[in-house]
Order: C-alpha cells, then structure tokens, then sequence
C-alpha cells in the first residue's frame, strides 16, 4: 500500500467532497425556512456554522508555535487515531481466570466509553471542560485494570502435567493495549494541561482541529471495525485462534501478503477474501490517504510558514546590510531590492520545507526500520535463531510490503507487535516516497533528461526545463524544426513548405501517441478557467466602455479594469505565472499603496510585514 498515486486520487476526492459540502451548505443559507422543518435547520445550521469556522479553526494551528501545534493538533489525532487500535487489543483475555477475565472486560468497557466521550468531543457534542477529564480517567483507569492481571498472569503456577510454558498472545495484546492506553490518555492530559490558565496556549478545546481531521478517527473506527470482523469471520471458516486471525487481516489488507504461515485451505475462506480484500484496501487506503495529507499538505504549509518567517528575517537583514542603512528605505531601488530579497527567501523557503520533510521522513523511516528489527530480533531469537541481519532484511521488505514469506514472526510476542508495527510503518513509508517524488524523483527525472539530451536524443532542445514547461508548443514546435533542418529538409523549401511541413510532423506526432493533443490537452486544462476569464474580460469591457461614454477613459475605473483584464488571462496557469517587480509597481501606484501616490507614509507594506508576493 505504498503507491502514492492512490492517495492522490483519494485526497482529491475528499476535497472536492468538502467543498461540496461547503457550496451546499451556502446554497441552502439562503432558502426561505419553512414550517415542519425546525429540526433540519437546526442541524443544518449547526453544520454551515462548522463550515464557516473550520478555516479559522485551521488558521489558529497555523499561526501557533510549533510545540503548540503539536499539543493541540497532533496530540489529540494521535489520541483519536490510535484508541480504537488500543480497544481491538484489549479485547483479547490476558487469561482464563475469572477474576482476571472480569477485569479485562471492565477495562475495554472503561475504554469503549472513553472512545465515544473523545468522538463527541472531536464533533462538540460533549463540552471540552468536560469529555477532556472523563476520557483522561477512563483510559487511565483502563490501562490499571489491564495491568492488574498482567502483573499476577506470570505468578500463576501451570498446571503439573505442563513442563514448559510461554505467555500467550492475548498476553502481549492486552500489555499493548495498556501502553498505548497510558501514552494516549498522557497525550491528552498535556493537551488539556496547556489550555488552561497559566499557560492558554490555545483555546480549551479541539477548535484547532479541522473536520478532515476529525473524520480521521471515524475512518480508523471504521477500519478497526473491519479488521475485526474479518479476524472473526475468516478464525471460523479455518479454524484458527482470533489472535491469528487478526495477524492474518492484518497483513492481508496492508498488501504484505507473507501468506505462508497462514494460507487459506477451505474454499469458503478463499471465496469471501475476494470481496473482504476489496473493500478493506479501499477502506485503508482513505486511511492512508488522509494520514497522509494531514502530514504532507497540512504540516508542509505549517513547516513552510515557519521556514518563510527565518528565511524573511534573514532577509531583511541581508537588504538592510546592502542598502547601509538601519530602517528600510522607500525608494524605487530600496523597494526593488526588497521585491527580489522577498522572491528568494521564498525559493529557499520552499526548498528548505523540501528537503527538512524528505529528512523527517526519511528519519522517521530508519526509525521504524531499525527499532522494529530490534524487537523482532529478540522475540525471534529463541523460536526461530534469528540474527539482527536477519531481522532487518525481514523488516525491510515488510516496509516495501514486498512480502516474499520467507521469513515471519512465529512467537507469541512477535505477531501482536508485528500488527501494531505495520500500522505504523507502512504510511510512513507512504509517506517518505511523497516526500521523495519533490526531491530524488525529480534529480532522477532532471538527470535523464540532461543524459538523454546529449546522447540519444540530440534532435531534443536543450533549452531549460523552464522555458519547456512554459512554452511546450514552442519547444515541440523548436524540436522539429531542428529535427527537420538536420534531414536537409531546411532552407531548401520556401517558408510556406516548411510550415507545412512542420504541421504535418506535429499531426503524424499526435496520431502516434508520441505527444498529447495540444488542443485536448489545453480544453481539459483550462476547462474550469475559461469561462471564468471570458466573464473578468466581458466586465472589463463593460467598464472601459462606461468609462470612456463618460469622458473618463484614463479614469481609476477604466485603468483597473484593463489590468484586471489582463490578470485574467493568467488564471489556471501550470505552473502560476509569478509577475515582476514592475507589474507590482505598476498596481501598487494604481491602487494608490506606494510611496510615489501617498509620499511614503501610507499604505506601504514592505519585506518585514509581508509574508510573500504572487
């Protein structure tokens, strides 16, 4: 499950579905409320309302320090992520005491309970001052009354007739579930801690948490709930213990598939895989996704602004140092001189955001690879002799989720842990090989590209990549001229020829598949967007009209349409056309914001109070 392109898909769906949710939401503002519906508007109301914050939700997270984003947003997702893991592993009997047996149903009744209080939280249905301390003691107390049997389990003496004995999975299971019961509860209790006076860091309650985010713990629900019933279902057709069933789900719907240890042998098992791999991929696969654009879309944004801010204020030092003066100036070259320092601290900004993810994750990566291998290593030592080598060549094609099956866990300890170790590793592989597709793939695909150029493909230009990607008509139109000229085929034929020529090359392109259909390729493109412009320029025109029966064709009016006309036509570019400094000069002047229309003292907005430029 570590192809990114799924997750693209996936992502953009979810976007599109809330901003469906949001134009309905807007829509249906403004309909007359009629009798009979008082509930409906009601819940109506309560969801635009969400809506309309969920931006402002989001621009507290954004602007908060970095170790308060983490205790009020990736704390409480981590809570909401992992706790329907923790109550599926509690769910196992640590032994068959009744005692113990009361105990361990106690604390996933506790734990349960706190799920739901922490879910009504996330939707704010239950208030903060209040679900926060009951979901902190409920799974607090959860983890103690899991403890209690697991401390007395290995006192137990074994029955005469047993010379050996070994602890159980469900022993593991339950031990699990206790740890991350505390760490959980731990993450919580710190998120509520700093809310409060003296520190108030944020406000007291998940207002920092957006929908999509929320949504995240009911997808995981969701694939708790399916991982279980699968163990069920597929424990009966063969006959296996739910512990094993749930080791198979697992690395069944991750796309592991080690499979050897555990292959289906009835053929009621092998027909029902069909439809439960189906929908359990898919279903992880949201998972994923979502996991992965809350990391790489949400967290890049919040990592880009932090490295925008460093990188402006080294700016402004720099520019204050080359203009030899301690407050900025305000004329044309000042002002230029800040424009091109700003351009640059958001090149740098944007290529540090790059490449400190790609470290993070590539971190977080060797993290998961080695201490994963480390446990392995001991708990397969003793049943199956392997070596730390051995452990990380298993770990690692686990990662890529080759899955040979040639290697697997056998002990007790090692098939818990290998279901809660998968959760974790395999998005952020998925996460690692995004990050990757900005940086290495792009070396590869830059380094290529520069080969192919001056070896195999010499009739190519070898103008830059950017002149290509801003012009690619004319680059194909360039290839082919070239292309032709080499062949002998230039000057000899009058320029009229030679055009023909050159249309005919482009049409034998394109019906070959060697080159998308420009005029398809430019409607799908530009589709959203052409409609949207010809409206800007018919209103411009509208205007200038107005403005020029009026004897005011010069005007502010007429000026600022002609501009916005102009602007227009960049809309929907790939890459977004970036302007230069004279085109911000020119509509600063326009919009009566610059030095020269308000002698220096009005509406200036210079390097260290801008964020960036279009």
């Amino acid at each position: 499950m570590n192809d990114p392109g799924l997750e693209d898909k996936i992502q953009d769906t979810a976007t599109h579905v809330t901003q469906d949710l949001r134009d309905r939401a807007g829509s249906n503002s403004s309909r007359e409320p009629q009798a009979g519906d008082a509930h409906t508007k009601s819940a109506g109301d309560a969801f635009r309302e969400e809506l309309q914050v969920d931006d402002e939700e989001e621009e507290i997270g954004y602007f908060a320090p970095q170790r308060w984003w983490f205790t009020s947003t990736a704390f409480p997702l981590v809570a909401g992520t992992f706790g329907p893991l923790a109550n599926l592993f509690s769910k196992h009997k640590v032994n068959e005491s009744r005692i113990h047996i009361g105990l361990n149903a106690a604390s996933l009744i506790l734990a349960l309970l706190a799920n739901v209080l922490l879910l009504f939280n996330f939707a704010h249905r239950v208030r903060y001052i209040i679900a926060q301390p009951l979901t902190i003691s409920l799974w607090y107390l959860s983890s103690l009354l899991l403890i209690i049997p697991l401390a007395l389990t290995p006192s137990i003496t074994p029955p005469s007739n047993v010379s050996q004995h070994a602890l159980s999975q469900s022993y593991y299971y339950a031990l699990l579930s206790a740890i991350l019961y505390g760490i959980l509860s731990t993450l919580l209790l710190l998120h509520f801690i700093f809310s409060l006076p003296p520190f108030s860091a944020y406000p007291a309650s998940f207002a920092t948490l957006t929908i999509p985010q929320r949504t995240l713990m009911l997808q995981t629900i969701s694939f708790t709930l399916y991982l279980a019933l699968g163990a069920g279902i597929f424990s009966a057709l063969e006959g296996w213990e739910f512990c094993d069933g749930v080791y198979w789900a697992d690395y069944t719907l991750l796309t592991i598939g080690l499979g050897s240890d555990f292959p289906l042998q009835t053929s009621a098992g092998r027909g029902v895989l069909i439809p439960y791999t189906g929908g359990g991929i898919l279903l992880i696969g949201i998972v994923i996704g979502s996991v992965r654009g809350l990391v790489l879309e949400r967290g890049g944004v919040k990592m880009l602004h932090r490295q925008l801010v460093k990188e402006r204020d080294r700016g402004i030092k720099k520019v204050k140092k080359r203009l030899g003066m301690e407050t900025r100036g305000d004329s044309d070259e000042a002002l230029k001189t800040e424009f091109d320092a700003m351009r640059q601290v958001l090149r740098r900004a944007e290529i540090s955001r790059k490449y400190l993810s790609l470290g993070i994750s590539f971190l977080v990566f060797l993290v998961v690879w080695f201490l994963g291998a480390m446990v392995f290593f001991f708990s397969e030592a003793d049943s199956q002799n392997w070596k730390y080598g051995t452990s990380l060549y298993f770990t690692y094609t686990t990662l890529l989720t080759i899955g040979y099956g040639d290697l697997y866990p056998e002990s007790n300890l090692g098939k818990p842990f290998f279901v809660l170790w998968t959760l974790i590793a395999v998005p952020s592989v998925t996460i690692l090989i995004s990050n990757m597709g900005d940086t290495v793939v792009a070396w590869v695909q830059k380094g290529t590209m520069w080969l192919g150029q001056r070896t195999i493909l010499p009739e190519r230009s070898l103008r830059s990549d950017t002149d290509t990607r801003s012009n690619p008509t004319d680059s194909r139109r360039t290839r082919i001229r070239t292309r032709l000229r080499q062949k002998g085929f230039w000057p000899l034929k009058s320029p009229e020829n030679v055009e023909k020529a050159v249309h005919s090359e482009e049409a034998r392109e394109v019906d070959e598949g060697a080159v998308p259909d420009p005029s398809r390729t430019q409607a799908n493109g530009e589709g959203e967007n052409k409609e949207i412009r010809g409206d800007i320029e018919k209103l411009g025109d509208a205007v200038e009209t107005v403005e020029a029966e009026r004897g005011q064709g010069g005007g502010i009016a007429a000026r600022l349409a002609r501009e916005i006309k102009l602007v227009s036509k960049d809309l929907g570019k790939q890459p977004p056309k970036e302007y230069e400094w004279e085109d911000w000069k020119r509509w600063m002047r326009l919009l009566s914001v610059s030095s020269d229309d308000n002698d220096g003292s009005n509406g200036r907005r210079g390097l260290d109070r801008v964020d960036g430029f279009g």
